[in-house]
């Protein structure tokens, strides 16, 4: 038996789902409920700007908001901005890389519109920047900081903060294409027509065509497309997984990381881990993690019934 503090370890199918985990996770104490390190392993950077129909000023500490909250305004890569300007994560170091590169550490932003906690802006801070923020004139009202890094497997990393250690499986192994994921809808016989009839559609007049229609014996579908890169672009091998999670452990371990929290994100149903890996990195890495953590893990499906 690993002789250290158990170590709460929750497992997600799509990384929007980590802003609840965090949010249960402050208010059952086992991170802080403001400025706390978050440690982004991820092939993506995640930090995506959305227009929220909801604010998120107007979340309270109730688990069964937040849950829905997540669910209706978030998309996958959109909820790590809404987590820094409400102050629960003030230094964000992305783990992008397996080399030795780490960028410089720069001091940044989070501003929303008006004040009103629905869109946001982001950037460095500069020399004019909080007379900026704190003149009546400028539009972007309430505002955080945060300090911003990316850093690869053979860097250098302390915090002196609660930790959150997030992980999402495509770091080992990616599948940009999103190969795996059926993009339709089933629609009405009515929308279809709409659609086929009226060259003006405003799904039609998108920026960039990304929507069809079809039908067949079983009905009326909408389908999405967009570009991607090459299908298997970054899918890694068995042994190159197998190096990676040995190097993320090694990291951990010669950094001398104690996490609060772990979340791991399997990104299966997106597309992102490819679908025939997800379940041998997952395996692999929760082995791996149990080597230097004394791990108590459940997936969020055990404490979802909290928010609905």
């Amino acid at each position: 038996m690993i002789n250290a503090p158990e170590v709460p370890l929750f497992i997600v199918e799509e990384h929007h789902e980590a802003y609840f985990i965090w949010s249960y996770a402050y208010l059952n104490r086992l991170i802080n409920p403001a400025g706390n390190t978050l440690l982004h392993v991820d092939n993506h950077d995640d930090m995506v700007i959305a227009r929220l129909d909801k604010s998120i000023d107007e979340l309270e500490d109730d688990l069964n908001l937040i849950y829905d909250f997540v669910y209706e305004q978030f998309g996958i890569a959109s909820f790590i901005i809404p987590a820094i300007y409400r102050g629960l994560i003030n230094n964000y170091t992305h783990l992008c890389r397996y080399d030795a590169v780490s960028s410089k550490k720069t001091n940044r932003y989070v501003a929303s519109y008006k004040s009103e906690g629905t869109y946001f802006s982001i950037g460095e801070i500069g020399p004019l920047f909080r007379l900026k923020l704190e003149s009546t004139d400028d539009t972007w009202g309430r505002y955080q900081f945060y300090t911003h890094q990316e850093i690869g497997l053979g860097s250098k990393f302390s915090t002196g903060q609660s930790l959150i250690l997030d992980i999402d499986l495509d770091y080992f192994s990616c599948d940009n294409s999103l190969s795996s994921v059926e993009k339709k809808i089933e629609i009405t016989k009515k929308a279809f027509e709409d659609f086929r009839n009226n060259k003006y559609h405003p799904f039609r007049i998108l920026p960039a065509a990304g929507v069809s229609v079809s039908c067949d014996s079983d009905g009326y579908y909408m389908h999405y497309r967009e570009w991607q890169e090459i299908p298997d672009l970054k899918k890694a091998t068995s042994e190159l997984i197998d190096k990676r999670i040995t190097r993320l452990i090694d990291f951990l371990s010669n950094n001398n990381l104690k996490p609060g929290l772990i979340d791991i994100c399997r990104s299966r149903y997106s597309g992102y881990t490819p679908v025939d890996q997800w379940e041998y990195i997952e395996n692999r890495l929760l082995d791996a993690l149990g080597q230097i953590y004394y791990l108590d893990i459940k997936h969020i499906s055990e404490i979802s019934m909290i928010g609905g």
